[in-house]
């Protein structure tokens, strides 16, 4: 009997114990739980103090879109470009892919004599990204071109100039809004065909496969490890001398046997050519190597690059203040580099040169609103820029069924620019918030094409004012005029 009281007092304590250790474990999670929140909490408040500058993204854990809501407001007219470098199949990577030559010849700037000079492509001097150092080559003729390397990207969007508080991302998941509660509403979806990474980073949609979306998301055939574009604004040589096209009848030509496009330091840019023009001398520059008018995609792609760490840093870009439209903003060569370095993408003499101020350029898009000029400006036949709907050359954009090419209306602007929503990578809705006025980062123009003005164009000109810089966009009818110019790109 002793033994039963002992056994009945055993299994007693025991279930005590048990119980105790079960209201432990309970108290212990509720408060790991609520620990957790609050890092949660902390690690919103502390956003705006680390600036985002780390490649991990924000985790799904972190973030949970809770709903669609396009009617809910963001201001995009503030935000920093987060960059990581991706291989062909889109693993982010320490360092960028190395630059393709394919024939091209690597060229590095000497200190001592203030000019490029070739090198080899094992030359560790050659380039350096995390150093702000682009890699640069010259193709034949002597033109200049600069290497795009692959990445991918996301947006952080900040409350004011100050950078003070994050209030929203773009990144694979869509333009989202970041609420006080700590979650995710998205106001804006992405274009169907648009890639992410792992970590949702928006693949950069220049160089992206992109036949099966037709080309909407300004893409190419296949996927590309990076693109070369023209460092300077093309110039005119005939016969191998620079000519200068002062009107029309020099400018608005078809470049041929003697007449050739080149990319040169120190030179007036080629002006007074239309829109179709511009887009065959560029296809024409090069077919080797795939050569094509630069395309929103492709500006956006150098903008995003140039505004990161592996560029200015969020700094603004000096305008090429030349009246004379001379590349790199001065007649002297060594003066491009040793004086102008600010106008480049990098803010040293490696970066691409014109990109803000000069002469506007063109690219390859437009709007297919019914604008006669479309047609007499952008050409019929199918190797025209007006001749076929999207290719991996060109990108048309949506336009609201009220813009027939009648009057230039604020209203159809926005309309139109409102359409664009879900693009990406093509430094416009991304980086602003109105298709009609000086909304974009940093005060610069933002008006979205329509009516007798279809096609796009870029960056600016010499002017000094508000309006100018790299995420610049304007429309224009396409005509030879003295204030327009073009950039090849290739992509090989």
């Amino acid at each position: 009997m002793e033994k039963d009281k002992n056994n009945k007092k055993i299994i007693i304590i025991t279930s005590v114990i048990i119980i105790i250790l079960i209201l432990i474990v309970i108290i212990l999670a509720i408060f790991l739980k609520k620990d957790n929140e609050e890092n949660n909490k902390s690690i919103i408040q502390n956003l705006t103090k680390e600036n985002i500058v780390k490649n991990d993204i924000i985790s799904e854990d972190d973030y949970i879109i809770v709903k669609d809501d396009p009617k809910e407001n963001l201001n995009r007219k503030y935000g920093k470009v987060e960059i990581v470098w991706i291989d062909q199949n889109n693993n982010v990577i320490d360092k960028p892919l190395s630059p393709y030559l394919g024939g091209l010849i690597p060229v590095k700037f000497n200190t001592k004599t203030n000019l490029f000079e070739k090198t080899i492509q094992d030359d560790g001097n050659w380039y350096n990204y995390d150093e702000q150092k682009w890699a640069n080559a010259i193709a034949e003729d002597g033109s200049y071109f600069v290497w795009i390397p692959r990445y991918a990207y996301r947006i952080v969007y900040y409350s004011n100039a100050q950078y003070e508080k994050v209030i929203g991302f773009c990144d694979g998941r869509g333009i989202t809004k970041l609420n006080a509660d700590s979650t995710l509403t998205r106001i804006s979806a992405n274009n169907t065909g648009i890639r992410e990474t792992s970590n949702h980073y928006i693949v950069q949609s220049a160089f992206s496969k992109d036949i099966a979306s037709g080309y909407r998301n300004g893409g190419w055939n296949k996927d590309l490890s990076g693109i070369w574009v023209a460092k300077y604004e093309m110039s005119m040589e005939t016969n191998g001398v620079h000519t200068e096209t002062t009107n029309s009848e020099i400018g608005n030509v078809k470049t041929n046997n003697n007449i050739k496009a080149v990319s040169k330091p120190s030179v007036s840019s080629w002006r007074n050519i239309n829109i179709n023009n511009c887009y065959l001398n560029s296809y024409n520059y090069d077919r080797k190597r795939d050569s094509h008018l630069i395309k929103n995609s492709e500006w956006g792609m150098i903008a995003y690059l140039s505004y990161s760490k592996y560029g200015t840093n969020s700094r603004s870009i000096s305008v090429n203040t030349s009246e004379d439209y001379i590349t790199g903003g001065h007649k002297v060569e060594k003066s491009v580099y040793i004086s102008n370095s600010n106008q480049s993408t990098t803010g040293n003499e490696t970066g691409i040169y014109d990109f803000v101020g000069g002469a506007w350029e063109y690219t390859a898009a437009y709007i297919d609103n019914g604008y006669a000029g479309l047609k007499e400006y952008g050409g019929e036949t199918e190797e025209d820029i007006y001749g076929s709907r999207n290719s991996k050359y060109k990108t048309v954009y949506t336009h609201d069924t009220s813009d027939i090419a009648s009057n230039y209306d604020s209203i159809l602007s926005n309309k139109n620019y409102v359409l664009s929503s879900k693009v990406r990578g093509d430094a416009i809705y991304e980086v602003s918030s109105s298709g009609y006025g000086n909304d974009a980062w940093n005060t610069n123009s933002s008006f979205f094409p329509q009516s007798d003005i279809p096609f796009f164009i870029r960056g600016g000109d010499y002017h000094i004012g508000t309006g100018m810089g790299i995420f610049n966009f304007n429309g224009y009818n396409g005509s030879s005029n003295s204030g327009e110019t073009y950039r090849v790109a290739l992509a090989f």
